[in-house]
This record gives C-alpha cells, sequence and structure tokens, in this order.
C-alpha cells in the first residue's frame, strides 16, 4: 500500500512539473547591437526566433530562442551581445513583450523578471577589444620634500591634464590602459632670508610641464551602462619646461629678481620622472561604441627631480572624458 501512495505521489508531481513547463520554451534575452540601423529581415528574426522588445537606434532588447542562440551568434548579424539571461516562457508571455521603440530598461527588466523561472548567466562573448579616446581635466600638485637646497614652505599648485588614452579589454571585468600625457606639476614656494637684518619674502611659483606615460591595469565592476573602475600600475614621464614666476633666491645673492623661463642644468636637475599610479572612475554608455568617464588618478614619483638633493613628483589629476571601442 504505502509503495502505491509513493508511486502516486511520485506521479501527481511529475504531472504538475509538466503541466508547469507545457508549452514553454527556452529564450536568451540579451542586449544585442545591430550592424545597422535596419535590424534584421524578417525572415532573419523567423529564423533565429528573435523577438524584439525595445529599440533604439541599432541597440535593442531581445528574446532569442536559446537551442538557435549560437547559430544566430556564429552568422555575425550582430556587432555586440551584452550579458544575457536564461529564461523560460510561454508563448502568450513571449507575445505579451512591449514592442515600441523607446522603452525604459527597467520596465523591460521588470516584464522579463516576471516570467523567470530557472536563469543562468552567459559570458559576453564580445566584450573584448580595442578602444581610444581622449581625456581632459586638471592637476593638482606639491613636492614631496626629503631634503632640500634651501629651507621654506612648498604649498600645492594647480594646472592642466590632458591624456589621449589607448586601452585593450580582455573581458568585462578586465584590461590594460595607457596613453600620453601632458600634464602641469606646479607648486608653489615661500622662503624668508634675513639680510642685513631685514627678513626678505621670496615668494615663487614654479609652473612645470610634463610628458607622461602611464601604463595601468583596469578592474571593473558593474552594468553594462555603468562601470566603477579601479586602476592601478606605474607610469614614466618628461620634464619638458619650467617657468618661474615672482622672486626667486639665489644662494650667492640674496637680492630679489623676477624669474622667467628657468634654464635646465644638467649637473643638478633631473628631467627623467618615475613611479607609482593608481585611480578610481566611472564610466557610463553613452552609445554603442562610445563610453563617457569621470575619473581621478595619483602619481606618486619615486625619482627625485634634482640630483643633489631629494624632492619627489606627487600629483593628482581628474578629468572628463571619451572612449571609442572598436
Amino acid at each position: 500500500m504505502k509503495k502505491i501512495f509513493a508511486i502516486a505521489l511520485l506521479l501527481a508531481v511529475m504531472g504538475s512539473a509538466m503541466a508547469q513547463t507545457e508549452g514553454t520554451r527556452e529564450y536568451v534575452s540579451a542586449l544585442v547591437t545591430f550592424n545597422d540601423t535596419t535590424m534584421l529581415p524578417l525572415d532573419s528574426l523567423n529564423k533565429y526566433g528573435v523577438v524584439i522588445q525595445t529599440r533604439s537606434g541599432r541597440m535593442a532588447t531581445a528574446l532569442i530562442d536559446a537551442a538557435k542562440y549560437q547559430s544566430f551568434l556564429n552568422a555575425n548579424l550582430v556587432e555586440r551581445v551584452q550579458p544575457s539571461t536564461r529564461v523560460y516562457l510561454r508563448d502568450e508571455q513571449v507575445n505579451a513583450q512591449p514592442q515600441h521603440e523607446h522603452a525604459c530598461c527597467k520596465d523591460r527588466e521588470k516584464n522579463v523578471r516576471q516570467n523567470l523561472i530557472p536563469q543562468q548567466e552567459i559570458l559576453d562573448a564580445d566584450a573584448e577589444g580595442w578602444y581610444v579616446g581622449l581625456l581632459l581635466g586638471g592637476s593638482s600638485h606639491r613636492m614631496g620634500v626629503e631634503s632640500a637646497r634651501w629651507g621654506g614652505i612648498w604649498y600645492m599648485g594647480r594646472g592642466i591634464n590632458l591624456e589621449g588614452r589607448v586601452g585593450y579589454q580582455f573581458n568585462q571585468w578586465f584590461g590594460i590602459r595607457s596613453g600620453l600625457d601632458l600634464i602641469s606639476k606646479n607648486y608653489y614656494t615661500r622662503l624668508d632670508v634675513v639680510y642685513a637684518d631685514v627678513t626678505n619674502t621670496y615668494a615663487t611659483t614654479y609652473n612645470n610641464l610634463y610628458l607622461q606615460l602611464p601604463l595601468m591595469a583596469d578592474f571593473s565592476i558593474g552594468g553594462e551602462a555603468c562601470r566603477i573602475n579601479f586602476m592601478f600600475g606605474g607610469y614614466a614621464g618628461y620634464w619638458l619646461s619650467q617657468w618661474r614666476h615672482g622672486y626667486v633666491y639665489v644662494a650667492n645673492d640674496p637680492r630679489p629678481f623676477t624669474g622667467d623661463a628657468y634654464s635646465f642644468i644638467k649637473d643638478s636637475d633631473r628631467r627623467f620622472d618615475a613611479g607609482l599610479a593608481g585611480g578610481i572612475g566611472l564610466s557610463l554608455r553613452v552609445a554603442p561604441d562610445w563610453m563617457l568617464h569621470f575619473e581621478g588618478d595619483y602619481y606618486h614619483g619615486l625619482v627625485s627631480t634634482a640630483k643633489d638633493y631629494k624632492t619627489y613628483n606627487r600629483t593628482w589629476t581628474f578629468g572628463l572624458g571619451v572612449t571609442y571601442h572598436f
């Protein structure tokens, strides 16, 4: 009797499961970037079981028949398929999906999640690739002074930072980035000197221009539309020029004089610069191939700017830029 009851219970459970899944089909819910604005022709939509849910330009949210998903990717009909979710939907649920042009992403996600039974993340095979960009912003700089030719107070200066960037994304969360920076490493000094019982104050602004090459690993978290980036690495640079303003103190001649363009002294100035680099940023996708970046970086010099005493560059940069992803 117990065996008969157990068999009946098992058959009931199996029948319930079959009833629940009857009439359902497995789909891949994905954010797709098509090759052109005409999307796919109708025969291709039918061939691969593609149902367009929402659309804006070349980008669309779509349901793709899971059994035909790999063939759809191999057909090279689209430029990019973003991280996706597998869903099981009944025919009436698929037909009930919104078909308008400019729907909110939140509404789409809500419609899909309402019909979700099991789900499985699919890795984005198109996340890798090269990109180039341009960033413009400002810099804040101070000198790290361990020893100096003379005493005084060293203050932080402000300047500009212009970066041409190039990078490669290995997958969705890791890449490397480099570029070429034109960066200001400015600072301000004040020195009080007593001469003939008279105190003279020497206040000087030093405007320094560097050409810099950073190389950093780029780790990121977040979704397709918005990601947070964490960068770590190093840099090398070259001191292009210095322009001095104010009164400059010379040890053998305590009289003040107005400064101007500085001529580097080979025996005392070190024009090569190198050190550690790191930063944090926010990346926003504004178009299928374009990203907008808000970023802050820090460069910690390990090479003294002078040969006969120890002063090191300490530079913060912040800025806004765009990158194009191939």
